[in-house]
């Protein structure tokens, strides 16, 4: 495997993802900053979900036309204009309209990356080189808690954003020395969104996806506020909390890729929805400190392994010219309704209820999606643990 595109793909990941995890920690202190409740604090990820998610469709569909390649490089032009943008922003309005953009700029990575890591890799090697490029969400989600806390020791927080800016205005030229456009299968421009959408597989994927990004990033917005607000916990402890408890997800999702290679990803996708279900509902039951750390690393690590996974099963499940459209709607839909959406619910919740309550039911409602995976098409790359298509 060549390790240096890897590993600019890996720098890009963790700068993508990092503009939307750098306002989790940060949610507490814009609550209070804005006056908001919690379902409204909640929202602004909502903004940068469907901004998201529209980029996603929208990608997924014209990507190839526009070239993967030249997509990255703007998403990243336009993550860096908006955390520029962030300095002046103050209204609560306006903060829905940068997020919103913030998602629309993030969106056009996903379906594009893709198709580029499957045509520098071989197959056999799709599950690692994918588990080692979702690692960066992971060490992302790990870090940007830590990093967050003790940069507010020196900066005020819009500050710090600029250093994330100057990253994703720098490194896309990187990028592009390195990477290579991906070549065309004869079926330019001839996949639609009806090709697509009736397929059983995306809707299967766009479901697991819903639940699996309600569980990982879902609880991951709302957690400060979670952990402050209803278990009162202090701001730097509860932080210290969070990062702590997701040092585990660096490693599981380049674990989750290597396996997926092993076993094969339907067995994969069973481990993965199962354990973060579990794992969900070990946190909402948790009372004290302690059960309360162990329950977050337990749950934050095993969040983390149904996206390599299913990656790696969109790979095998579909060929190039219908590959980035099918990740962009299973995606889209577990940013819109998973990601996006689960915070806002959780903060309604808890705010006629506790998070508690809503955690323990997200729990609940992900492990049951197991059964789900039966329904799953047959795949076109073969691999371990997995039949050909008769």
């Amino acid at each position: 495997m060549r390790l240096l595109p890897l590993f600019v793909f890996w720098c890009l990941w963790f700068l993508n993802f990092s503009s939307r995890t750098c306002f989790s920690p940060l949610l507490p202190l814009i609550e209070d900053n804005l006056l908001l409740s919690h379902g409204q604090a909640g929202g602004l990820f909502t903004s940068y979900a469907f901004g998201y998610g529209l980029a996603l469709l929208v990608t997924g569909r014209f990507v190839s036309i526009w070239g993967y390649r030249r997509t990255v490089v703007m998403g990243f032009l336009g993550l860096t204009s908006l955390l520029v943008l962030l300095q002046w922003t103050e209204s609560y309005v306006m903060f829905h309209l940068v997020m919103f953009g913030l998602g629309l700029s993030a969106g056009t990575y996903m379906p594009s990356i893709l198709s580029i890591i499957t045509e520098t890799y071989d197959p056999k090697d799709w599950g690692k080189a994918i588990g080692i490029h979702d690692s960066a969400a992971s060490f992302s989600i790990f870090s940007m808690p830590v990093l967050v806390t003790l940069g507010l020791g020196f900066l005020p927080w819009r500050s710090l954003l600029l250093f994330l800016a100057g990253g994703c205005l720098l490194l896309p030229f990187l990028f592009w020395k390195v990477s290579k456009e991906p070549r065309g299968d004869g079926r330019k421009g001839a996949v639609r969104y009806r090709d697509i959408l009736t397929k059983r597989t995306t809707w299967v994927i766009g479901l697991l996806w819903v639940f699996s990004a309600a569980c990982n990033m879902g609880v991951y917005s709302i957690l400060p506020l979670y952990l402050i607000k209803e278990r009162g916990m202090d701001f730097v402890l509860a932080n210290t909390f969070f990062g702590i408890s997701r040092a585990g997800g660096i490693f599981v999702s380049i674990l989750a890729g290597v396996l997926t290679d092993r076993f094969g990803y339907p067995r994969m996708l069973r481990w993965s929805l199962a354990t973060t279900g579990l794992s969900t509902i070990g946190l909402a039951l948790s009372s004290n400190p302690t059960q309360i750390l162990i329950a977050l690393i337990f749950q934050a690590t095993c969040s983390l392994a149904f996206f390599p996974v299913g990656l790696a099963a969109i790979s095998r499940l579909t060929p190039l010219a219908e590959r980035s459209l099918t990740l962009a709607i299973g995606i889209a839909m577990g940013m819109v309704f998973g990601t996006g959406g689960s915070p806002f619910v959780l903060g309604l919740v808890a705010d006629h209820a506790s998070f508690q309550i809503g955690i323990l039911f997200l729990g609940i409602l992900t492990t049951l999606c197991v059964f789900s995976i039966r329904f799953l098409e047959q795949p076109l790359h073969p691999g371990p643990g997995i039949s050909p298509p008769s």
